[in-house]
């Protein structure tokens, strides 16, 4: 019976240091946010991606920390995360707790690569497809695609196509664009006026209005374009019209007009 008593006595002790402890560190003073940091970014203020968060100054840090294992043992703000990440420019956030009562938000944004048009208006999507804004006019600084047909779409999310199997050749283009413009002062993005899907698996585009190209639609598309940006930028004059024709699996030509 002794045993048993002294057995209960250690487990409740055990359980009020454990609750002193928390009780410690939930009103501990090193754990307040004094100070909110977020990095640069282009397309939202600083304010806007705090008001977003949820996270606000003078709240208890432990409050927020939280989402996985992860999350856990980098002191990591899933859910806060998830609600930056819900704006259309933003591909991922990491929100981190760095102790003396400071939060950082590292934000990565969306990278812009074309128009679709779609029933009068215009909607800019990244590499991966996902609709960042509308517009009832096209910016120049970035190609139209054609021969889609957008069945709808919700700003944030991957643009949904008539044709489904096509969307896997739009994402596909997507990335490719971005790929051959990374880290290069040149940019075939920029060259570009508009890219037509035709029915045939072929992609039929304009260069600044007077180049043209037919490129096939398969897994070379990356180095096609590459290619292509590199005949345009390297090899044709600046008051040359013409093709670029692609022959082979690996060759391409200029032929002008």
């Amino acid at each position: 019976m002794r045993k048993n008593n002294r057995g209960f006595t250690v487990l409740i002790s055990i359980l009020l240091i454990i609750l002193g402890l928390a009780a410690v560190i939930i009103f501990s003073p090193l754990f307040l946010l004094s100070q909110i940091t977020v990095d640069e970014i282009s397309k939202y203020t600083k304010e806007d991606i705090i008001r977003v968060s949820g996270i606000e100054k003078g709240q208890n840090a432990l409050k927020y920390v939280g989402g996985s294992i992860e999350h856990l043992l980098q002191m990591r703000m899933g859910k806060a995360e998830k609600y930056v990440e819900n704006l259309p420019w933003v591909k991922s956030a990491v929100i981190q707790y760095k102790f003396s009562g400071v939060v950082h938000i590292s934000v990565i944004e969306r990278n812009a690569i074309a128009w679709i048009k779609y029933m009068g208006n215009y909607l800019l999507v990244d590499e991966e497809g996902v609709v960042l804004e509308v517009s009832t006019e096209l910016d120049e600084r970035y190609p139209e695609i054609r021969g889609l047909k957008p069945d709808k779409y919700t700003i944030g999310k991957i643009i949904e196509i008539e044709k489904p199997e096509r969307i896997t050749w739009l994402v596909q283009l997507l990335r490719s664009l971005e790929h051959v413009d990374r880290d290069s002062p040149q940019s075939l993005v920029a060259a570009l006026d508009w890219i037509d899907f035709s029915e045939n698996d072929e992609l039929y585009m304009s260069l600044d209005g007077r180049i043209a190209a037919r490129v096939n639609l398969d897994s070379e598309l990356t180095y096609r374009l590459s290619l292509l940006k590199e005949i345009y930028y390297n090899h044709i004059k600046k008051e040359e019209k013409g093709m670029v024709d692609f022959f082979g699996d690996k060759y391409a030509r200029f032929i002008p007009e």
